[in-house]
């Protein structure tokens, strides 16, 4: 076999470095430096390189993002540490009430500070790495056992393959496992469906569920097409000292390149994270990204950590949920509605539910080539969103809680003939 000349690997390896380094720019930052046509040079030259000289090849090449051979099944992965979930509070009330249970515990809690985070919908992953190169990510499962997506996760655009991006900014601890959520922002969501419908392919019901189905794929490829996005939180485990607050664990991975969600607020007094929480209830539509309420985290990771759990919840921190806006209930019925110029809509009639902080009994069925389309049938469960002062509407019917008693509708002859 050919030696690859010192020359050639120097060059793979500014190569590499120059990719990783504009792909952050564009996918993290959204300020690209080069063109599109400037950064397909450089991919083309690495990936000529390492065709010709597959020795060449690293684990965190940005050529690997593409995705490898399927696999026939994922397998398991002990996570370092627990992965927990978070208690709930659904009012202001709630939330005093879990800061005044903690402040009985430990006197430091009266004087802390917090940081309130958007809690993102999408799906928790835990990332790997190893002197600085990404070597495993795994799904949340259990919170105590995963699964292995690591081919899935190196397709996605956003997710560092070596830390840090900057190499100015020092050297990465030699080993550190990040916690993070995978997600689809809203607009790529949207942009994702349309492409889908125009292919005459199945779309998805929301933004969590695509992000989830893509990662669970066996061919990575099929991951590499969805939109997928990662926001970076929390340090599971690391060497050496890492930060001892949130807000500088926060600062600490946007500066490893990690891609860290915007809005973020620091809070000196539990006053100020309620007032802060509810204020982004208020403007969650304005949110890029879907979320299900705002986490109120203690800043001083040393006593959050001396805290403890209760079960399976870190009492450290809170979860200020928003009223929900998407719901299922049973389709009971469809009716029709017929305007003023003779156009006919139908109209669900459901078996009543809350959502959004109001009782719906009737949402919108858009038309009647949703319904068809969609196989909406009476009697399903179905999937409902209400958000803001937008009318509610029927997402998608639920196949899988159908026993079998459910009818297709079929329009009366009547409006056929109105029609």
């Amino acid at each position: 076999m050919t030696r690859t000349s010192p020359d050639r690997a120097k060059r793979a390896e500014e190569l590499r470095q120059q990719i990783r380094f504009h792909d952050h720019c564009y996918h993290v930052l959204a300020s690209p430096l080069i063109s599109d046509a400037e950064y397909d040079l450089l991919v083309r030259e690495l990936l000529a390189l390492e065709s010709a000289h597959p020795e060449l090849m690293t684990p965190d090449s940005p050529t690997r993002r593409v995705g490898g051979e399927p696999a026939e099944r994922f397998t398991k992965v002990r996570h370092p540490a627990a992965i927990l979930s978070l208690s709930n509070a659904f009012s202001a009330d709630d939330v005093r009430a879990w800061h005044e249970r903690i402040a009985r515990l430990d006197e430091r809690v009266s004087a802390a500070r917090f940081v309130v985070e958007a809690k993102l919908d999408g799906l928790t992953v835990v990332l790997h790495y190893r002197d600085g190169v990404f070597e495993l990510g795994a799904t949340r499962g259990d919170g105590e056992v995963g699964e292995d997506i690591t081919p899935n996760l190196r397709t996605v655009r956003v997710l560092p393959l070596r830390i840090p991006i900057d190499p100015k900014r020092g050297k990465a601890p030699r080993r550190l496992v990040v916690r993070g959520e995978a997600l689809i922002y809203k607009q790529a969501f949207l942009d994702l469906n349309a492409r889908l419908a125009e292919a005459g392919q199945k779309t998805y019901i929301n933004p969590r569920n695509a992000a989830s189905g893509a990662l669970r794929q066996l061919d990575p490829a099929l991951t590499a097409a969805r939109p997928i996005s990662l926001a970076c939180y929390s340090i599971v485990e690391a060497d050496g000292t890492p930060p001892a607050t949130q807000w500088d664990t926060l600062s600490y991975l946007r500066d490893l390149g990690f891609p860290v969600a915007e809005g973020a607020t620091r809070c000196a007094s539990l006053d100020e994270a309620i007032a802060v929480s509810l204020s982004a209830r208020e403007h969650r539509d304005s949110f890029p990204f879907e979320a299900d309420g705002m986490v109120i985290k203690l800043d001083d990771l040393v006593v959050a950590r001396e805290l403890g759990v209760v079960g399976k919840d870190p009492r450290g921190a809170v979860a200020f949920k928003f009223p929900a806006e998407e719901v299922t209930t049973v389709l009971q019925d469809i009716g029709v509605n017929v305007g003023r110029t003779g156009v006919i809509t139908p109209y669900a009639i459901l078996e009543p539910v809350e959502v959004g902080g109001v009782t719906v009994r009737q949402a919108t069925l858009h038309n009647f080539d949703f319904i068809r389309e969609r196989d909406i049938r009476i009697g399903d469960r179905v999937m409902i969103k209400r958000a803001g002062e937008v009318i509610p509407y029927v997402m998608a019917a639920i196949p899988e809680a159908r026993g079998g008693a459910e009818k297709a509708y079929r329009m009366p002859g009547c409006l056929l003939a109105f029609g």
